[in-house]
């Protein structure tokens, strides 16, 4: 899973899986491979949007310190339980191609939330979008998923890292760098240059697994009873809304 601006999921194969209907899997640079993908547009782009518009506290205390906002706002992930007590964020800022009508939205505000409050629902937002990815990539493909490796800049976070391996009830990884994509291209590079007789041996020589999150599966059940039944319905129900929405603003 990339936590980039567009967070992904995303797996390889030797099968030609379409991630979704009539949306075909990308060419992988492995001959004969496949990599379907499934993307939610507003990723960790939500996290600069949270900082630019709710975080101006961290940023002051944050280049005082001499650290990211982005860290300290993370060091407070703990403040709020799993949950985050009703609040659930929907991802959807940016519509896709399967989706052509969605919004973002945010349900199950009370008195209790705070700003922290809203930023976790954003983390786990995403993450429960992603979930929504991984189960179609398991139904289109086949394949059942026992365990995450993690990249972008999200990954840097302990936090956001095991709030993701307690959501998914899955351990989570993370390699020597968040710069997943850089050694992934050195990787092809080197094996078109001959320095790798091929893919697996350059993998085995050039990552390496540094981070290990287990899944707290007492959390897990909390996720996974707000995605089955909270989650999975909010778009199916805001849809004509979102649609109305569309109609008065074209």
């Amino acid at each position: 899973m990339s936590f980039g601006t567009t967070a992904t999921v995303t797996f390889t194969t030797d099968a030609y899986v379409e991630p979704e209907r009539f949306i075909p899997p990308y060419a992988s640079v492995m001959r004969g491979h496949f990599t379907p993908e499934i993307e939610i547009f507003r990723g960790y782009w939500l996290v600069s949007w949270f900082k630019r518009e709710f975080a101006a506290k961290e940023i002051e205390t944050a280049q005082t310190l001499g650290i990211s906002a982005e860290e300290l706002l993370n060091r407070r992930l703990k403040e709020v339980p799993a949950g985050c007590e009703g609040l659930i964020f929907q991802p959807y800022f940016t519509p896709n191609t399967t989706m052509p009508v969605a919004k973002g939205a945010v349900i199950g505000f009370s008195d209790v939330h705070t700003r922290i409050h809203i930023y976790r629902a954003i983390i786990e937002g995403i993450n429960f979008a992603l979930m929504d990815g991984l189960k179609l990539l398991e139904k289109q493909s086949g394949h059942k998923f026992l365990e995450i490796y993690v990249g972008g800049g999200g990954a840097q976070s302990d936090e956001i890292c095991q709030i993701t391996a307690d959501m998914f009830g899955l351990p989570v990884i993370r390699t020597q760098t968040f710069e997943v994509s850089g050694i992934g291209s050195a990787i092809a590079a080197f094996v078109g240059m001959g320095e790798f007789t091929d893919y697996e041996e350059a993998v085995g020589s050039m990552v390496f697994k540094k981070d290990f999150f287990s899944p707290d599966m007492q959390q897990h059940q909390i996720y996974n009873t707000l995605y089955e039944e909270i989650f999975r319905n909010i778009y199916g129900r805001l849809s004509p809304l979102y649609q109305r929405l569309n109609d008065i603003y074209k």
